[in-house]
């Protein structure tokens, strides 16, 4: 919402009162981050995360105002290469922290001010809707976004008129359940119902059903995310037809698509499900400000290095993040890379060919069951004729229940 420049006396940002024109979504970086990605081998640090060092926006790395460093590339199983373009200190001293409450000090007056005008939103848009939802609840992923606006909604609402609802798709990072449980213990000492919705199928099984998902075919939010969490509300509500209204962390600045969002709107998916975005209007600076300022939890995942926090192998992600998340969760995000190999129609490929179209993320780019090894058309339907006909090639139990 504001522009911010960086502030070489404490190495932090600095917001002014200016309105943000594009914001470059600048991020904390912590020593964690700077191994993983092998800038312990230029810089000289303190393995200790209790404060950040620099920031990075996208690829570019920035210490007290100054850009002095770079990424380029990277992939799941290749690192990015690092380029040095200035030292940090001088005679290769210790790199020195950001001073967080330094920072915060700062920039206290204008984050107030941002802040009361998001919780008096909050307010009114309950007030305005409360009787015409049946429930309000705040989507709870366990990345930064999501802690801030669960945060700001038990500012503005009564404990008792809202739910937290965290849509478990049993592909999250390691870090990310720390986080849940951490705020599952929180929420019910605060007398807020927290519920966790979870698919009927475990990945292992839905991989297995539908392959690989894919930028063309997500089928992973629907079956693990989205049809979870409705199916639930509708236990809570006991209403098939209720209506409700999520609270969600989406901001404008994230995506070109998201910038387009109001501040309420009303989901396309399911009817009668609305959505309040109550910080779409925040940058990056700001929302890290408003979590330093608050002492409020940090998804570890964040000090490693990872922009979100999210599915362990996503076909929306892309670049060095693979490589820090292989990197981190290795274990983890080797069960699925696995999948994606034993389920590909290169069945003539060798380990290394496979290895290298996995790294490339071609995976990513398939569109039907027919670049599956056990993809094959079930079916022909043909409409030459006066009357269409469907002829099948593989038996089906239920022939009318499936066509």
């Amino acid at each position: 919402m504001y522009s911010y420049e960086y502030d070489s006396e404490t190495g932090g940002i600095l917001l002014n009162s200016s309105p943000l024109i594009f914001s470059k979504e600048p991020r904390p970086v912590y020593y964690q981050e700077l191994d993983i990605l092998g800038f312990d081998k230029f810089w000289n640090y303190k393995k200790n995360d209790s404060y950040p060092y620099m920031w990075a926006e996208a690829n570019n790395y920035y210490y007290r105002g100054i850009k002095i460093a770079k990424t380029k590339g990277g992939s799941c199983y290749t690192a990015p290469e690092i380029i040095i373009l200035e030292e940090p200190e001088l005679n290769g001293e210790q790199l020195r922290y950001i001073d967080i409450p330094a920072m915060v000090e700062k920039n206290r007056s204008i984050m107030e001010g941002l802040v009361q005008d998001t919780i008096k939103n909050v307010y009114n848009t309950y007030i305005s809707q409360r009787d015409e939802i049946d429930i309000f609840y705040v989507a709870f992923s366990g990345g930064k976004d999501s802690v801030v606006v669960l945060d700001i909604v038990q500012r503005a609402l009564p404990h008792n008129s809202f739910a937290v609802l965290f849509g478990d798709t049993q592909m999250e990072f390691p870090d990310t359940y720390e986080v849940i449980e951490l705020i599952q213990k929180q929420c019910k000492e605060k007398g807020i119902s927290f519920y966790r919705a979870t698919s009927k199928l475990k990945p292992e099984q839905s991989w297995k059903i539908f392959g690989p998902p894919a930028t063309t075919n997500r089928w992973c939010c629907s079956v693990h995310k989205t049809a979870p969490q409705i199916t639930l509300l509708r236990e809570i509500t006991n209403n098939s037809n209720f209506t409700g209204m999520a609270f969600t962390g989406i901001r404008a600045a994230e995506s070109i698509t998201r910038s387009e969002y109001d501040t309420i709107s009303e989901g396309h998916k399911h009817q009668g499900q609305f959505s309040c975005h109550p910080i779409i209007e925040w940058n990056l600076a700001e929302l890290f400000l408003y979590i330093y300022s608050n002492n409020l939890v940090i998804n570890n995942a964040y000090l490693k290095g990872n922009s979100r926090a999210g599915c362990l192998v996503c076909p929306n992600s892309s670049g060095k993040h693979e490589y820090i998340k292989r990197s981190t969760y290795t274990k983890e995000v080797d069960f699925y890379l696995t999948r994606i190999a034993t389920t590909s129609g290169k069945t003539n490929y060798s380990s290394e060919e496979m290895k290298a179209f996995i790294d490339a993320g071609y995976w990513r780019t398939r569109k039907s069951g027919r670049e599956l090894n056990f993809g094959q058309d079930k079916y022909e339907a043909k409409s030459d004729g006066k009357i269409p006909t469907i002829v099948v090639f593989s038996e089906i139990g239920n022939w009318l229940q499936w066509a």
